[in-house]
Parts: structure tokens; C-alpha cells; sequence
């Protein structure tokens, strides 16, 4: 089984090369449901040497995303169960590999915005699966349960990309991954990419001089004070205005019904249609 896996993702690359792509994510299922099911050091072991196998086969100019999860479809333990399992793997695995951030892959409550500080600190962070949730791999609409938690993964983000002078666009990995189960698909990406629009942009008006003052002297009130200043700025217009002189929409949600996009597509793609993924 793992053989197959092997020559699965192998597969997965020479396809995304003829794609264009520059990068593989993995993500493992692989777990167990109750105690004494699986011996931890061995599954550990025998998952590093299949990521040997599949980071060998990486081009030079590709990166290794590999992805942790808490729980879920296995529920006493997984592979990779959290950021410092994906660390030690990648950190293992060499220069190309890195370890990628779900945001519904912890536990409740994590301090997301801390691992993502950590990671990037590292030169470990490959990117972001934005989504949001309330208990635990909820896949919903990005920033619909927990903005601030969005803003404060940005403001990290945003310190620690200037302070290493990466490239905001391009270092990192930036993704969607959500389940549209309710919404139509589209008008939920839509506003996911509305709201990490907002969440980024408030995280560039924060005062970084101000903020790194009030943490040298232990000020937690103007700490707060200066983060949700930012936050509580409505940056909406604004972000609007750029997405404009990009040649984007001011309402894009309004201007996807107003054209009926949806019924559009419907008509030229038929109702039978059928995508996968792979």
C-alpha cells in the first residue's frame, strides 16, 4: 500500500510539471482510532522514508508541502498530527520541504497566529489552506467565524515576511480550501478572498513601531490597544478601490448575481458536468 502511495504522488508530480506547477502538497489520512493500534515509532519511521522516497523525486526547483492535521478521519492518533510533527519531517527531509498551515487542522482554540511566527522564524512556513471553523476541520467561508484570529495570523505574517524581506505575493503558498456544502461554490470564494483581502490590508496598518514599543516594555494594554486599532479600521473601500485599479469588480458578490455568472456557466457547460480534482 505505501508502494502505491509512493508511485502515486511520483505520478502527481511529472503531472504537475507538465502543468507548470512548482510545488506538491501531502496530506495523510493515515492515523489510528484506539490505543495499541499502531506502533507510533514504526508509523513514524515507515511514513519518513516514504516522504524520502517522494521528496527524491522532487525537481530542483519544487517545494514539499506537507500537511498536519489534529484529527480526522483518525481520532487517536495521525501521522502528522500538528506543526512540530511537520517540522521534524521536513526539517529531516531537506531544503525543500515544508510544512503547511490549515487553518481547521488544530485543535480548538490553538494559537495559530504563534505557530505561523515560529514556522516562518524557521524558514519552515510553505503556506496557507485558508478556510474558517468553529469546532474543528469545518472547511467554511474564510473569516465567517473568527476575523480577529484572520488578522492576527496576518499581522505575524506581515512582521515576519518584511523582517526576512520575503516577497508578500509570491514566498508563501496561498490557497482556498473549503467546503461548499450550502453556498454556491463561487460566491463563496468570492467572499473568502474578500475577507483575506481585509484581514491583510488591516494588518499593514498596524502601527509596527508603536506595537514593538508596547512589547519592549510589557505593555499589554497599548499592545491591545495598537492590534485592534487596526482590526476596527474599516478597509473595505479601500480594499475595493485596489481591486478596481486591477481591473477587478468594486462588488464582486453583487456583480456575480447581477450578471447571473452562475446561470451563464450553467448553459455553456451543461448540468452533468463532472470535476474531480485530479
Amino acid at each position: 500500500v505505501r508502494k502505491q502511495a509512493i508511485e502515486h504522488n511520483i505520478e502527481v508530480i511529472k503531472h504537475g510539471v507538465d502543468l507548470g506547477s512548482k510545488a506538491l502538497t501531502v496530506w495523510l489520512a493515515d492515523g489510528s482510532c484506539f490505543p495499541g493500534q499502531l506502533n507510533f515509532r514504526k508509523a513514524w519511521q515507515n511514513t519518513y522514508e516514504s516522504l524520502q522516497e517522494i521528496y527524491k523525486a522532487l525537481p530542483g526547483d519544487w517545494k514539499l508541502f506537507l500537511e498536519y492535521k489534529a484529527f480526522e478521519p483518525n481520532f487517536y492518533s495521525m501521522s502528522v498530527g500538528d506543526w512540530g510533527q511537520s517540522y521534524l519531517y521536513t526539517s529531516k527531509l531537506g531544503p525543500q520541504a515544508y510544512t503547511l498551515v490549515d487553518l481547521g487542522h488544530h485543535l480548538p482554540n490553538a494559537n495559530i497566529e504563534q505557530i505561523v511566527s515560529l514556522l516562518m522564524m524557521e524558514n519552515k512556513l510553505a503556506g496557507f489552506h485558508f478556510n474558517d471553523s468553529k469546532y474543528g476541520d469545518d472547511d467554511l467561508t474564510v473569516g465567517s467565524i473568527n476575523p480577529y484570529q484572520l488578522f492576527l495570523v496576518f499581522n505575524e505574517l506581515v512582521e515576519g515576511m518584511d523582517a526576512k524581506g520575503m516577497n508578500h505575493a509570491t514566498d508563501l503558498g496561498w490557497m482556498i480550501d473549503a467546503s461548499h456544502n450550502v453556498k454556491d461554490p463561487l460566491e463563496d470564494l468570492l467572499q473568502s478572498v474578500e475577507a483575506i483581502m481585509i484581514a491583510y490590508a488591516q494588518a499593514l496598518l498596524v502601527d509596527s513601531k508603536a506595537l514593538a514599543i508596547a512589547q519592549q516594555n510589557n505593555d499589554a494594554a497599548t499592545a491591545q490597544e495598537t492590534l485592534q486599532e487596526a482590526y476596527r479600521t474599516d478597509v473595505r473601500p479601500l480594499v475595493a478601490e485596489a481591486r478596481l485599479r486591477q481591473g477587478g469588480a468594486l462588488q464582486p458578490l453583487k456583480l456575480f448575481r447581477d450578471k447571473q455568472v452562475r446561470s451563464n456557466l450553467i448553459s455553456e457547460r451543461g448540468t452533468q458536468t463532472v470535476a474531480t480534482g485530479l
